[in-house]
């Protein structure tokens, strides 16, 4: 068996004197498609950039593809750069990443970064504009695109390097239902069965499209791991988690006493708090 591309071994970060993760042990294999689950605050995003080394462990080990995620090894720049490479990370907030005067100069950032010839860098774009229907938005300054293009272009200016892993933190944020679909099927369907792919969301709906694994944080420590189905169709260990909660109702016309039920909901996520955003494969304004 391969050996994995990840392995963290009592991992554990702190943002100051407040703990984000304790004691997290895991190992990813290439080719996996792993939906990281848990509630605002949990750790999702923290782990991801541990994976992304955007920031190190506090304690214990962590390894990518053989190499230390520590900043001494990353101090070195050969390692850095063969390590950016392998591993790209879509941040939630798409304008956290998007800094450069057009759409085009956007998709160019990364591969020129890492050393792609003139050419190459072209022939890439050219691809990408077609592959994610950006191609009259080429010109575009990125912020004063919509959402749902916003959402676009991020994605795509990571893919465009051909990252052997892609971490995504909460993709579908701010999307609306048809944006959502239309992101979940691209991911489901565009990135193939070898590229390792992990999700952080809280977004119950889209983890059995994306994934075939998921591991639940809570309170920064990992309370299952396991195949995705199980965890989902697992209603105690949700509601342990804050995934889901239950409460009870009332029915007055039930009966001259009403009629007492429970019933199971998921916390409504960013997007739902929202509104109706911006489709991803559509061009709708802000």
């Amino acid at each position: 068996m391969n050996e994995p591309l990840f392995r963290f071994s009592g991992v554990g970060y702190a943002y100051g004197s407040a703990p984000a993760l304790k004691d997290i042990t895991l190992e990813v294999r290439a080719g996996e498609k792993i939906s990281l689950l848990g509630a605002n605050g949990s750790g999702k995003s923290t782990l991801l950039r541990l994976m992304d080394a955007l920031c190190f462990a506090s304690a214990g080990t962590a390894t990518a593809f053989g190499t230390p995620l520590t900043s001494n090894a990353f101090a070195d720049q050969d390692t850095n750069i063969a390590f950016r490479r392998r591993v790209g990370l879509v941040f939630q907030n798409p304008d956290v990443q998007m800094f450069n005067p057009t759409v085009t100069d956007e998709l160019a950032f990364g591969p020129l970064q890492l050393g792609w010839s003139t050419d190459e860098v072209k022939r890439a774009i050219a691809e990408m504009l077609v592959r994610f229907n950006l191609t009259h938005l080429k010109d575009r300054p990125p912020h004063r695109l919509s959402g749902g293009e916003k959402k676009r272009v991020a994605i795509a200016s990571v893919l465009i390097s051909k990252p052997d892993v892609l971490l995504l933190d909460e993709p579908t944020a701010a999307l609306d239902p048809a944006s959502k679909t239309d992101l979940v099927t691209f991911l489901a369907r565009e990135l193939g069965q070898t590229q390792t792919v992990i999700t952080a969301t809280h977004d119950l709906d889209i983890v059995e499209d994306i994934s075939s694994r998921a591991i639940v944080l809570d309170r920064g420590s990992i309370a299952a791991d396991g195949a995705t189905l199980d965890i989902i169709h697992d209603t105690g260990l949700l509601q342990r988690t804050h995934l889901v909660f239950a409460h009870h109702h009332s029915h007055p016309k039930a009966g001259p006493y009403g009629k007492s039920h429970s019933h199971i909901h998921e916390p409504a996520t960013q997007d739902k708090a929202q509104g109706p955003s911006f489709a991803f494969d559509h061009d709708g304004k802000a």
